[in-house]
């Protein structure tokens, strides 16, 4: 049989167990004691960077994140997946919140996804998440012409109405106004930081260029712009923000003379850290990242989303059609880097948080 050491030693387990009392402890102060009433403020966060194949979500909550700190840094904190839904724990804590909070991503659509989307709902999910989500930067993944009415029932369902709610483009913003739902132009929280100050970028060239790829939107100028970085700078290096894009890039051309980055945002921000390289591609996010490392950024707008943060904000942008005349001149003299963040909206959505 079992034994302890020490002065049990050579004890029988059961004659030890049948000792034990358990006495309630009387040294927990009032502030603990508190800490289990009802009464503390509970917020659920949704995080779109859970089970995502996209580091680009992980920069977006990160920052999301950093930005809310100050103003739910009092209240218990939980945390559910956006990809994989809220799930039998995540529903419990979602229920019991005084406030749900979706981080980030182009989460929002005119057309009802319902469970197959970014932002995973299931129907057991609504009825605790209802009238309490708000969202934190969220943006849109398309334009449209109308939203679907199963679409306009479950955002009304599910979003406050007692909030105003920050997207990250003018898209989404649009979409929840058909919905009825009252948004703030934020930006994304990526940019948030430069609200009050710009970003310290190099201004003199670099030797070296870390460029990015989309893989799931493919286009024979990607190879046109490899072609132009090779030419303009000493060592090249190709950082995959999603798993497809490594094979995307061994598909339209050799890999011989570009160093491959670790798929991750640590070996990322490694690399950034200590090289002095410029950041280009088309991957919004990765290029964004560059300026809290004061890398000189040039992202290839391909979508809505590059196009629409990138316009609001002066953010240093070319378009996909234009890279074979305008990127050679881009990088040999770059624009002045002056970013339009505007502190009021972003202030205004945060101070209801606080609340």
């Amino acid at each position: 049989m079992e034994t302890f050491c020490g002065n049990n030693a050579n004890r029988p387990i059961t004659d030890i167990v049948a000792e034990w009392t358990f006495v309630p402890s009387t040294t927990a102060n009032a502030d603990e004691t508190n800490m289990t009433d009802d009464k503390i403020r509970r917020i659920h966060l949704i995080d779109t960077s859970v089970a995502s194949d996209n580091l680009g979500d992980e920069i977006i909550v990160e920052k999301a994140r950093h930005h809310l700190m100050p103003v739910i840094g009092d209240a218990y904190i939980s945390t559910s997946s956006g990809h994989d839904g809220l799930g039998p724990f995540g529903r419990r804590l979602a229920a019991e919140a005084d406030l749900v909070l979706l981080l980030g991503t182009n989460a929002l659509s005119a057309r009802y996804r319902g469970r197959k989307f970014i932002w995973r709902v299931k129907a057991q999910d609504v009825t605790a998440l209802q009238g309490k989500v708000v969202l934190v930067g969220v943006g849109a993944n398309r334009d449209f012409k109308r939203v679907a009415w199963r679409q306009r029932w479950l955002i009304n369902r599910l979003l406050s109405p007692t909030h105003r709610h920050s997207v990250r483009d003018d898209l989404a913003a649009k979409i929840l106004s058909h919905c009825g739902r009252e948004a703030i132009n934020t930006s994304c929280p990526t940019l948030w930081e430069y609200r009050s100050s710009q970003p310290v970028v190099r201004t003199s060239p670099a030797d070296d260029v870390c460029f990015t790829l989309t893989g799931n939107k493919p286009d024979t100028s990607d190879r046109q712009m490899i072609d132009i970085l090779r030419q303009s700078y000493k060592r090249i290096a190709f950082w995959p923000q999603m798993p497809g894009d490594l094979g995307y890039l061994k598909s339209i051309t050799g890999l011989e003379d570009i160093r491959i980055l670790a798929p991750n945002l640590i070996a990322y921000d490694d690399f950034l850290s200590t090289t002095n390289a410029d950041v280009i591609g088309t991957r919004l996010h990765g290029g964004i990242r560059g300026l809290s490392h004061g890398c000189r950024i040039g992202v290839v707008a391909i979508d809505n989303r590059a196009r629409d943060i990138g316009s609001g904000v002066n953010l240093p942008t070319i378009p996909r059609a234009e890279l074979a005349t305008r990127l050679p001149d881009f990088i040999a003299s770059p624009p002045k880097l002056h970013l339009n963040v505007n502190a009021e909206p972003i202030d205004r959505f945060l101070s209801q948080i606080s609340l």
